[in-house]
């Protein structure tokens, strides 16, 4: 499990599924757009802007830590192997 070889598979197939929920999370916020605001806006107790700005957020955190913690270190491996 130490070599590179494995880790550069381990860290390609953690970025592929990272990209495909980041893909469904975005598909699903922009088709059920206001169905979405106006649930979780009841849920929390939260206006519908306040709803939009934390999704936006949330959205913007997750692509960061994709690109930190699975993107990078594969970049980085692949270019060491």
């Amino acid at each position: 499990m130490n070599s590179l070889q494995t880790w550069t598979t381990f860290f390609g197939w953690m970025t592929v599924v990272n990209i495909g929920i980041y893909l469904i999370i975005v598909v699903a916020i922009t088709a059920m757009r206001d169905f979405a605001y106006r649930m979780n806006a009841r849920i929390f107790g939260v206006s519908e802007d306040e709803v939009a700005k934390l999704t936006l957020r949330y959205v913007a955190n997750y692509k960061l830590l994709l690109t930190v913690f699975c993107l990078a270190p594969w970049l980085a491996l692949k270019l060491m192997t």
